[in-house]
């Protein structure tokens, strides 16, 4: 991937110090001389940024509720790569609907405006196919129509939705990119961190036996290299879907996990019946003390959903070219990661 079509750029990342977004940034500040900004939350240091970008990239300390910050660090941005969100699964979070919306709704919005209106010529959302909710069919591409219930689910893309909006009304170039569940080294919680502890007890739950659905998985260096692609090439007003482009079985990513944690028998089988009942009574009890419930009718219908997912279109308009293919492989990266960060 050739990134000196971004040299001499000012690019403003948001969520640099996260998981995706410390790739993304190293990715770019390797591979061109654009010139960096992120926007970072006061607390951090330099000591927290991604080595390659220490000493060049500025920092604009604000949060995506700051009107004022966020217009400091659009000034004089040319393109706009918006990585950070609230999302399920990281530590300690308990949060409501109205903190999604707050960041990945408001938030997002009130960048892009600003952006718009401070002369920035491009803006890349890092989406997600949670906004996909549950597909309605196997096969899934950009046209499949969206059902989110989760309230992350709904707040990336009610995102989506009125970024689209935004880019017609202002002619901000959106392209928008959703990565599939996302493996790799430098992430704090999360879906897989909760796999591996689940396989690590034999608890996996696998409901109805359903160990053939397809649940496709993406390295987090080809994420960036999505995003970075997007910011290059992506047309005005496109979603973009991001995978290994290799279609991978639960039964797979089971016995990969298991051998890993050195439990050849990983899951339990959990009768559908049961699990759905499970879902139904538990769920409002959990809602009523404002706590994201273990297992909805929603989540429950997510599982088993068979996600084949089609990236045709970013290959064909990106150039996208997943170099992470071998599932062991980026499951092995990732497992190592949370072991060397003390998670496991």
């Amino acid at each position: 991937m050739d990134l000196r079509e971004l040299d001499g750029r000012r690019v403003l990342v948001t969520g640099g110090t996260g998981f995706v977004g410390r790739h993304l940034v190293r990715t770019l500040a390797e591979g061109s001389d654009a010139a960096i900004r992120l926007l970072v939350r006061s607390a951090m240091t330099p000591e927290d940024l991604p080595a390659a970008v220490r000493g060049r990239a500025g920092l604009v300390r604000s949060d995506l509720g700051e009107p004022e910050g966020l217009a400091a660090a659009c000034t004089g941005a040319d393109i706009v790569l918006h990585a950070a969100a609230v999302m399920p699964g990281q530590p300690g979070a308990r949060l409501s609907l109205e903190d999604y919306r707050r960041v990945n709704v408001t938030g997002t919005l009130t960048l892009a405006l600003l952006a718009a209106e401070a002369g920035a010529r491009r803006f890349v959302f890092v989406s997600s196919t949670a906004a996909m909710g549950a597909p309605p069919v196997p096969e899934v591409d950009e046209t499949t129509p969206c059902r989110p219930t989760s309230p992350y689910e709904v707040t990336k893309r009610a995102a989506e939705e009125g970024l689209l909006e935004l880019g017609q009304r202002t002619g901000l170039e959106v392209v928008i990119v959703r990565p599939c569940l996302i493996a790799g080294e430098g992430q704090r919680g999360g879906v897989l961190l909760k796999l591996f502890r689940l396989c690590r007890k034999g608890m996996f739950p696998v409901f109805g036996g359903r160990l053939d659905v397809q649940k496709p998985l993406v390295d987090v260096e080809d994420v960036a290299q999505a995003l970075l692609l997007a910011a290059i090439r992506g047309r005005a007003g496109e979603i973009y879907l991001v995978t290994s482009g290799v279609r991978h079985t639960l039964r797979e990513m089971l016995e990969i996990a298991g051998s890993l944690v050195g439990n050849p028998r990983p899951w339990r089988d959990i009768p559908l019946p049961l699990a759905r009942a499970a879902a139904f009574l538990t769920t409002p009890v959990a809602k009523a003390v404002g706590i994201e419930p273990p297992l909805s009718p929603e989540r429950l219908d997510l599982f088993m959903a068979d996600r084949a997912i089609d990236i045709g279109k970013a290959r064909r308009e990106l150039g996208y070219a997943p170099h992470y293919r071998d599932l062991r492989s980026m499951l092995a990266r990732t497992y190592a990661w949370y072991g060397m960060s003390g998670q496991l």
